[in-house]
This record gives C-alpha cells, structure tokens and sequence, in this order.
C-alpha cells in the first residue's frame, strides 16, 4: 500500500509542474524600449560620476551626453514604427485546456497502464525484514564473508565450498574459478573435475567450450565411469553436428547406469532427440565411450620422473645414430657390418673431437660430439662436451637441455640426481614456460616431500600443455597423487 502512495504522490506533483504553466493568466512582456531606456539613463549617470572625478572634462562630458540622448531618441522612434506584437504562451487558451485535460488523464492512465503490462502488481511487498530471511540472500553474504575469508588463509576445502555456493547461486563464472583454485590447491579427483567442466559449460551458455572438454577428459582418466563427463563429452559432439558420435557415448552411458539413475530419463530423451535430428535409428548405434584424452600423439615432457626428457627430433639418420656428419656419411656407416659400423661411427666421433679442440667456438659441434658420445654409451665424455657448449652460450636453453639429459641418463637409482635438478631449474629460470623444466623440477618438489610446490608447478603446466598431448593424461594422474595440503 505504500507504495502505491507513494506512486500517486509522484504522479501527481508531475503532473502539477505540467499543467500549472498552460492554466496560469499569461502576460506580455515589458517592451523592448523600456530596458534600452534604463541602460541608457545609467549611461548618462555614469557620465556625471567620470566629470566629477575628472576623468572627463566639460566638452567631453557634453558630447556623450548629445550621444547617450540620440541614442535614447532612435530607441524611441524605433518602437513606435514596430508593429506590436501579441504574447501568447501555447496558442489559445482553448487549447492550453485541451492540453492540460490530455496530461491530466492520459499521463497517470498510460504510466499505471505500462506498470500493470510490464511489472508484477500482483506480487505481494517484501520488507526489509523478509528480504533478510530469503536463503539466497543468507547463501550470497556468507559466500562473500567465505571469499574474504579464503583471500587471506587459501584452503582447498574453503574454495570446494565457494564453488559449490557460487554454483547454487548461478554464479558460474565464480564458480569456475573457485573450482580451479581448489584443484590447484590440491583437491583433484574425477567429481571436482567433472564439476569445473559442468561449470564451465553452464556459464558458457550450455556449450561445451574446449577448456571444459579438457576438464571432463580429465575426469575420465581418473575415472572412467564418471556420468557427468560421459554426457557432457557426448553433448559437445552434438553440438558440433556429430549426432552418430553423440548417441554412442550416450549409449555407453546408458548402458552402465543403473536402472534409478536419476539421469536416466533425460538421458534418454536427448538420445531420440538427436538420433531424429540425425534421421538415423538410436538401436543402430553401437555403443562407444568417449576417446580418452592423450590418444593423439604430440611432443611434449616425459611423464616419469625416472625417463630423460625427450630430445630434440633428429634431423637426419646420421644423428639419430649417433654419427657426426651428414645423409651421404650415415648412408656410407649404415652399410656396414654392426662392427665395421660401430668402428667407423667411433673414428668419426675421434676426428669430430680433434677438430673442436682446434675451433673450440664451435656450439653446434660440441653439442653434436656430446649426442654421438652419448649414443656410443661414454656418458662421461658426453657430459663434458655438454659442460664446453653450455660455457659457450650460458644464457641459451637448448645446450643446458642437452646437458640435462646426459645427467639424468647417468643418474643411478630412482632419485632424480642433483645435477640434473639444478640444470633444469637454470633452464626453468631461463624460460618459464619450458614444459620439460617445469615438469622435472615439479617432479624434483615432490620427491622431496614438497607436495604444495609440485602441485603449483604442475597445474601451470597442466595450463599450457596442448589439449592433444598424450601426456595430459598422465600428469592428471599424478597431481591426483600427490598428498593434500
């Protein structure tokens, strides 16, 4: 009721502020000459005040005066030739009633009109009091008191329950970033992972984006029956026009849920849905789950701590053998018996070595003389050519990587060597992003008992690494591993 009159007390002082010029008696306005003639006379008083200050003398004074008054007599013939003109505010008074008896009625019957189309009259008022105890007002402040909370003691349970609160809310995007600060924390498994996809797929409008396919493939490596993923993953095949593909994941899933699931009925519909918009029949789709993440294949960082980082891609066989020369050398070695060849490669390796002691400048033949050392098994003439290219060029990354995989192919046991580790970090500080560097010394952290900095390693890692990369997979599987902070 209230505000109803508070509606009407509006209304109506609008509408006085309208009417009340167009019924108020209208005027003329003064002439024109009687203005002129009040400038004119402070004019001729100002004259007086300059000759008593003798800022005028007489003469002076005198011809302003005949000047102010000629002025005075022209205004005044002036006004008299002009035609008098009348005022009228807003036409006739006729129509000024017209007006006002149109704003009168038609301004509050359009505006409550308008309200009664375009708003909720029927709605009861909710004071402040009731407003108070709506449960998603209470969710939205104890949400933000968690935010601020979590901003100055990070937990990855806090962030779970942010997540979720935001989730419940609608507020996707929050959520999304609430979960991966939770799996960042250390809260890594196939629900939370499924979660983020989900959250990511409802703020991206019910698409699924590629961030959330990486999310629900991710999920499926720890846990390959996880329904969310399967139907979502399923769901984005759809959305892309690949109905056949979609109904077999979904088939799939069908086929592993229990006959309560809740998702069964929906799960369901969406197969005769899009089976109809494919013009196919859903039976004839033989059910297959989805691909797993990592079946294609890519470069990328060995996932075992205990393996040497993948080396460059030889350009030719002569390297990949361990030859120091180019396609006509190695066809000439490759033609050889296994021990005429390993004789000739070594003599090769022998002259390659004479020569960089005679142009010890030489980064490429270093770096080529510690492969082939290193393929002939002389790990430790292969680290000390390593050591010369990496003197050479110290601020370059390529030579301490080359180094680095001779130090962890001479490493005894399962323990990642010290020498090793520190090399990658040098390469690490060199270049951030370098995913062999950021994958070892994440491994380096864990090993020694560092659970919270391998995980912020391998997360950043997990960020950059290419989608396809068959080692997505396994890295998911290792940051599930680690032990909770």
């Amino acid at each position: 009721m209230t505000l109803w009159i508070l509606f009407s007390a509006v209304t109506l002082v609008v509408l006085l502020l309208l009417v009340v010029p167009l019924l108020r008696r209208q005027t003329a306005a003064p002439a024109r000459i009687a203005y002129d003639i009040v400038v004119y006379r402070d004019q001729l008083a100002e004259v007086e005040r300059d000759l008593e200050r003798g800022l005028l003398n007489g003469d002076q004074a005198e011809a302003a005066r005949t000047e102010i008054l000629r002025r005075m007599l022209a205004a005044e013939d002036a006004e008299l030739e002009a035609p008098a003109p009348e005022y009228r505010l807003g036409g006739g008074r006729s129509l000024r009633l017209t007006t006002a008896l149109v704003i009168l009625i038609g301004l509050p019957l359009g505006s409550f009109g308008l309200y009664g189309l375009l708003g909720a009259p029927w709605l009861p008022g909710q004071p402040f009091a009731s407003r108070q105890a709506d449960p998603n007002l209470k969710m939205a402040e104890m949400a933000a008191n968690l935010a601020q909370d979590l901003v100055a003691k990070p937990d990855a349970e806090g962030f779970t329950t942010l997540a979720e609160t935001y989730f419940t809310l609608r507020r996707y995007g929050e959520a999304a970033q609430a979960y991966k600060r939770a799996i960042g924390l250390g809260m890594i498994d196939a629900q939370m992972l499924a979660s983020l996809g989900e959250t990511l797929t409802l703020d991206n409008n019910g698409d699924v984006s590629p961030d959330a396919r990486t999310a629900f493939l991710q999920a499926l490596t720890l846990d390959r029956q996880e329904p969310r993923a399967r139907f979502y993953l399923g769901l984005g095949k759809a959305q892309i026009g690949h109905f056949a593909e979609a109904v077999s994941i979904w088939r799939d899933l069908e086929k592993d849920s229990p006959g309560d699931a809740p998702w069964l009925g929906m799960l369901k519909e969406h197969i005769a849905e899009y089976a109809k918009q494919g013009g196919f029949d859903p039976a004839s789709i033989k059910p297959i789950p989805p691909a797993p993440e990592g079946t294609k294949t890519a470069e990328g960082p060995s996932p075992h701590p205990d393996a040497a980082p993948p080396a460059a891609k030889p350009a030719d066989k002569s390297q990949a053998a361990g030859i120091p020369g180019g396609d006509s050398a190695a066809a000439a070695v490759l033609a050889k018996t296994p021990e005429e060849r390993q004789q000739t490669v070594k003599s090769m390796v022998d002259a390659l070595a004479v020569r960089l002691e005679q142009t010890p400048d030489d980064l490429d033949g270093w770096m080529r003389l510690a492969h082939s050392y290193q393929t002939l098994g002389d790990l430790e003439k292969a680290r000390k050519a390593a050591e010369r290219a990496v003197k050479l060029k110290p601020n370059a990354v390529e030579p301490k990587l080359g180094l680095a995989e001779i130090q962890l192919a001479a490493a005894k046991g399962d323990r990642l060597p010290g020498d090793f580790i520190e090399t990658m970090k040098a390469v690490l500080t060199l270049d951030p992003t370098n995913d062999q560097a950021m994958y070892y010394v994440g491994a380096a952290e864990a090993q020694d008992g560092h659970a919270d900095k391998a995980r912020q390693i391998w997360s950043k890692l997990l960020d950059i690494l290419p989608q396809d990369s068959p080692y997505r997979a396994e890295l998911v599987k290792q940051l599930a591993d680690l032990p909770k902070s």
